[in-house]
């Protein structure tokens, strides 16, 4: 009986998940509503890009971060994606220059504390594949009066793998073209994450592969 009831759980799981996310990204793209337009020295702000690697058409990728927090912190279900929102720049990489792809910037500003980025998607036209779990918490925290970098959220689509990477050199450049940041403060903070995949990823299996001959 409790396999039994284990076994069912699961399968709900796998049923429902998809849908939440789903809906959440669709339904709840709560990001712009934190868009870093009017200062406020009780809140802190973070700053990045996210960038779509793509051979041939980038279509979308979102990263979803939520609060740590739940009970005290209302600033949850954001999704930052690479299509430039109002008041972001927009970034565009051509052919010779690489990698080729498509992307924004972000700047958030978020009530302090811990948040984590917990999950990533790419976007194909009529569904979204959505990422594994992160083998290990990405985390950061916000301060009152404090503008940080994150770094670049950087989706590959051939590979269906993403990473967090220091883009700063690059990135600030544009970050500055936001009036607000033209002559801000900003903490170099980047996270570093590696491989972190979409499920059934086509790279995953090709490392797999090559690892194995």
């Amino acid at each position: 009986m409790f396999v039994r009831t284990t076994m069912l759980r699961a399968l709900a799981c796998a049923v429902l998940l998809p849908a939440l996310l789903s809906g959440c990204v669709t339904g709840h793209d709560r990001a712009p509503a934190f868009t870093y337009t009017t200062p406020n020295l009780a809140k802190g702000v973070v700053v990045g890009t996210v960038f779509e690697r793509a051979v041939f058409e980038a279509h979308g990728a979102r990263f979803g971060i939520v609060s740590s927090d739940l009970a005290t912190n209302k600033d949850k279900d954001l999704w930052l994606s690479s299509h430039a929102p109002a008041g972001q720049v927009s970034l565009q990489n051509v052919a010779p220059k690489v990698p080729t792809g498509k992307g924004s910037t972000f700047a958030l500003q978020l009530t302090p504390g811990r948040y984590r980025i917990l999950i990533w998607l790419l976007d194909y036209g009529s569904r979204s594949k959505y990422s594994e779990s992160s083998p290990k918490a990405i985390e950061f925290d916000v301060v009152a009066g404090k503008v940080i970098y994150l770094g670049r959220l950087d989706a590959n689509r051939f590979l269906e793998v993403a990473s967090i990477h220091d883009n700063f050199e690059e990135d600030i450049v544009y970050l500055k073209k936001n009036p607000l940041l033209a002559n801000a403060s900003i903490e170099n903070q980047a996270l570093d994450v590696r491989e972190w995949w979409l499920k059934d990823a086509t790279g995953k299996k090709l490392l797999e592969k090559n690892r194995a001959n």
